[in-house]
C-alpha cells in the first residue's frame, strides 16, 4: 500500500476555475467603479455649468439696469460715505468698488468727485475700478477725467486707452492736445487712439513723425497709414529709412495701405534689411499690392543680397505670378531665374501645383 504522500499547499492553478471566476469579479467591480465615478462627474460638470449660467444671466442683468435710476436721499448718503473712505480690508475694497459704480450708474452729483478720488487710490484695484465706471459712463467729464487720468497715469495707461477707444468717437476732440504733450509716452496714446479719426489731426500726426521718441514715429506712421494725402505719403516713405527697426516695421505696413503701387520700389529695398521683422512687413505690404508690385519685384532676383532674392521670389509665388509663367511660359528664362531665388522646394511645389491645374484643363476640356 502506498505510503502517504506528505501535506503540501495546493497551488492556485491546481484549483479548476478559480482563475476565471477572480477575473470576473475584478472586472465587475472596475466596472461599476467606473460607472460611479463617470455618474459624479457628470453631475458634477452639469452643477457646475448651471451655477456659471446663472450667475452670467444675475450679472447680465444687474448689467442692463437703468443707469438713471434714483437713489433715495438716505441711502445715497450712505452710499457717498462708504465710498467716501478707505477701506482696512479686501472686502471692504469690493463694497467700496460696488458702491462706486452703484453711484455712477445713478449719475449722483457725488459721482464725478468720488471717481477722481478713486483714481488717485494708492490701491490700483479702485483706481481700476474708477477707469471702467468711466468708460461705461461715457459722459464728457467722464472723458475728461479719463484723459487726466492717461495724462499723469493714475491707473495703467493701457486700460484707459482701452475705456477711451470704446468710446468712439466722442473723445475725438479732446484727443488732439495729447499730441502736444511732454510726455513721449501721452504722445504715443493720443497717436494711437486718433486712429479711427481720419478727419482729425492729420498735420499733427505728419509733424510726429520727426519726433524724437521712436515709438510715437512709430504709432503715427501706423496711423497715417488708414489716411491718404501727399504729406502722409511722404512722411510714411521717410520713416522706411528710420535709424530704429520697429519704425521700418509700421512705416512699411502702412505704406502698403497708404501708397500701394507707388510704394513698391521702396518697400522692395527693405527685402534686404538686416532685420527680420523688416523683411517680414515689407513682404506682407508687397502681398498686398498684388500683381502691380510685379515690376518692382522682379529687378530684385538679381540682387546681391541673398534675402532680398529669396524674399522677392516668395512674393511673387504668393502673388500667384509664378504660377502663371509656369503654365504659360514654362521654358521662361525669367521663371528658371525665380525658381534659383527661390530654391528647390518652390520649384517643386510650383510644379504640383501645376501639374494638378493641367489636369483639371484637360477633364474639363473632354
Amino acid at each position: 500500500m502506498a505510503a502517504a504522500s506528505p501535506g503540501r499547499i495546493t497551488r492556485s492553478r491546481e484549483i479548476g476555475g478559480s482563475k476565471g471566476d477572480d477575473d470576473r469579479d475584478v472586472y465587475e467591480l472596475v466596472v461599476r467603479v467606473a460607472v460611479v465615478v463617470l455618474a459624479l462627474s457628470l453631475t458634477a460638470w452639469v452643477a457646475l455649468s448651471l451655477a456659471v449660467l446663472v450667475g452670467r444671466v444675475r450679472y447680465d442683468r444687474r448689467r442692463r439696469e437703468s443707469p438713471s435710476r434714483a437713489l433715495g436721499e438716505r441711502e445715497a448718503r450712505r452710499l457717498v460715505r462708504r465710498a467716501s473712505h478707505a477701506a482696512r480690508t479686501d472686502r471692504g475694497t469690493w463694497r467700496r468698488i460696488s458702491t462706486l459704480r452703484r453711484l455712477a450708474r445713478a449719475r449722483h452729483p457725488a459721482a464725478p468727485r468720488l471717481l477722481r478720488a478713486a483714481l488717485r487710490d494708492r490701491d490700483p484695484r479702485i483706481s481700476a475700478a474708477a477707469v471702467r465706471a468711466l468708460g461705461d459712463l461715457g459722459d464728457e467729464w467722464a472723458i475728461d477725467l479719463l484723459l487726466e487720468a492717461l495724462r499723469e497715469e493714475r491707473a495703467p495707461r493701457s486700460r484707459i486707452a482701452a475705456q477711451l477707444e470704446r468710446l468712439a468717437p466722442a473723445p475725438g476732440p479732446a484727443l488732439l492736445p495729447l499730441l502736444r504733450d511732454k510726455d513721449p509716452v501721452v504722445r504715443f496714446w493720443g497717436a494711437t487712439l486718433l486712429a479711427p479719426y481720419p478727419e482729425r489731426g492729420g498735420a499733427s500726426l505728419v509733424m510726429l513723425t520727426q519726433d524724437s521718441d521712436p515709438n510715437v514715429r512709430a504709432a503715427a506712421v501706423e496711423t497715417l497709414g488708414v489716411r491718404s494725402g501727399d504729406a502722409a505719403a511722404a512722411a510714411t516713405l521717410a520713416l522706411l529709412h528710420d535709424p530704429v527697426w520697429f519704425v521700418r516695421v509700421h512705416a512699411a505696413r502702412s505704406a502698403g495701405r497708404l501708397l500701394g503701387a507707388e510704394g513698391g520700389p521702396s518697400l522692395v529695398r527693405l527685402l534686404s534689411d538686416s532685420r527680420w521683422w523688416v523683411r517680414t512687413a515689407a513682404k506682407d505690404a508687397l502681398r498686398g499690392i498684388g500683381p502691380d508690385a510685379v515690376s518692382a519685384l522682379l529687378p530684385m532676383l538679381l540682387d546681391t543680397d541673398a534675402f532680398a532674392r529669396n524674399g522677392a521670389a516668395e512674393v511673387l509665388q504668393d502673388i500667384g505670378f509664378v504660377d502663371h509663367l509656369a503654365l504659360e511660359r514654362p521654358d521662361s528664362p525669367l521663371l528658371e531665374r525665380i525658381y534659383a531665388a527661390g530654391g528647390e522646394r518652390m520649384r517643386v511645389a510650383a510644379e504640383v501645383r501645376t501639374g494638378r491645374r493641367t489636369r483639371e484643363r484637360k477633364v474639363r476640356a473632354a
